[in-house]
């Protein structure tokens, strides 16, 4: 029986391993500072309207490869985007969830849920 090979992988910033180690115990703030880098926001708006295949020699969304990955970096250090394999490439992605601590802080900033004095 032949072994099959495993397809090259493309060059990718990778989401495994110890990457995602720097993930705190704050999640807001572990947003709220990503979200003050504004490639960071670039991708994310980006990544709004569609995912992103690696590998990206070119860059994404207007930016060289240099700043496209180390914006992804930051992002999957912060938990915001994810990956996942297909074949060779790995699909990037908005992380929802990890969204929903964001979702909560801004709802209640706009709708002012304070208990009146």
């Amino acid at each position: 029986m032949a072994e099959e090979s495993k397809p090259k992988m493309s060059k990718h910033v990778c989401a495994c391993g110890p990457i995602l180690t720097t993930v705190s115990a704050n999640p807001l703030l572990d947003i709220v500072s990503v979200l003050d880098d504004a490639d960071s926001l670039e991708i994310l708006k980006g990544l709004m309207k569609t995912e992103v295949r690696s590998p990206f020699p070119d860059g994404l969304f207007g930016m060289d490869s240099q700043r496209t990955n180390k914006a992804l970096r930051r992002l999957l250090r912060a938990g915001l985007v994810n990956s996942r394999i297909d074949g060779p490439d790995h699909v990037y992605y908005i992380h929802v969830e990890r969204f929903k601590v964001l979702e909560e802080f801004v709802d209640g900033c706009v709708n002012n849920h304070a208990e009146k004095a």
